[in-house]
């Protein structure tokens, strides 16, 4: 696995918005953070352009990342937001450069396609908040562990224990992310079998219904049966439908997963809340559930 090299003040970084367009400036929030860690921000050309609900059309949103990921002088790349688009510029993109000249991406929600892509070409990158929710209330935790990650390498991150939680230790890669958009890219390279890591799943306003389909096709696709560990995020505004399931999104991953004995840590700080904390990909990391406390921690 390569491994970007750490930030340091006066490093460039880029913005664009490979997805949707920002729906509000919350973004410069953001932005005004980097720039306080003495990072010199660079904005793509299309970084706030719209096409229907995307952030400009399939060509001009490739442009920008293509353009970002060949320059060497960039050393991270924050897309603004995700919601949907990087999927359908994904097989268009040349990886030949910055496989060359490795930067970090950060990001989450529909970024998952790009984080889970670059890992399966062994890149790493970061699961974690991006300049439109950078700075939201009680984000700070998570504000903190993306800056000890990107300038130390360090994770550390602890939460708090869960009754369903399944207790067990570890030491693996975390891939994963937005479960949509995982079970949407099986059968693809930028997903492939994630047996032996630990995977991380969250989703965001699924129907509970939609919640146990997907969670169906990972245990169908072999996806849930070999893994190391299981994380599970934020499963936010998941709710009934007119077609009840009668579970909690949690209790769905509890029924789903318990004819295997990988530890499992629910309501983990990560995926669409506030307390979004960075979590590398594609490096060696220690998972520890215990009873009385969930520990995510590693050292690049």
């Amino acid at each position: 696995m390569q491994i970007p090299s750490l930030l340091k003040p006066g490093d460039h970084v880029a913005i664009l918005s490979p997805a949707s367009h920002p729906l509000s400036d919350q973004w410069k929030a953001g932005v005004e953070t980097l720039e306080k860690w003495g990072l010199k921000v660079i904005r793509s050309e299309n970084y706030l352009a719209k096409h229907h609900g995307l952030a400009g059309t399939d060509a001009q949103r490739l442009a920008d990342l293509q353009g970002m990921l060949d320059d060497p002088t960039i050393k991270a790349i924050f897309p603004i937001r995700g919601g949907y688009g990087v999927s359908r510029i994904l097989d268009a993109i040349d990886f030949t450069a910055f496989k060359n000249s490795q930067k970090w991406i950060v990001g989450f929600s529909d970024i998952t396609a790009l984080l889970t892509h670059i890992d399966a070409l062994g890149i790493a990158g970061i699961h974690g908040p991006m300049p439109h929710n950078i700075c939201q209330p009680g984000g700070e935790a998570a504000l903190e562990t993306l800056h000890s990650l990107l300038f130390t390498g360090t994770t550390t991150i602890e939460a708090s224990p869960h009754p369903l939680n399944r207790l067990g230790t570890c030491e693996s890669q975390v891939v994963g992310g937005n479960l949509s958009i995982l079970v949407h890219l099986i059968g693809t390279p930028s997903f492939p079998n994630p047996a032996g890591k630990i995977l991380l799943i969250e989703d965001v306003g699924e129907r509970l219904y939609h919640v146990d389909r997907m969670l169906l096709q990972l245990k169908r696709a072999g996806y849930l049966r070999n893994l190391a560990g299981l994380i599970v995020g934020g499963f936010t505004n998941c709710n009934e439908a007119s077609l009840a399931i009668g579970k909690t999104a949690y209790e769905l991953v509890a029924e789903h997963t318990a004819e295997y004995t990988y530890p499992i840590a629910f309501d983990f700080p990560s995926g669409h809340i506030a307390d979004n904390q960075a979590i590398p990909f594609g490096t060696v990391i220690s998972f520890v559930v215990k009873s009385e406390s969930i520990q995510l921690l590693g050292k690049i």
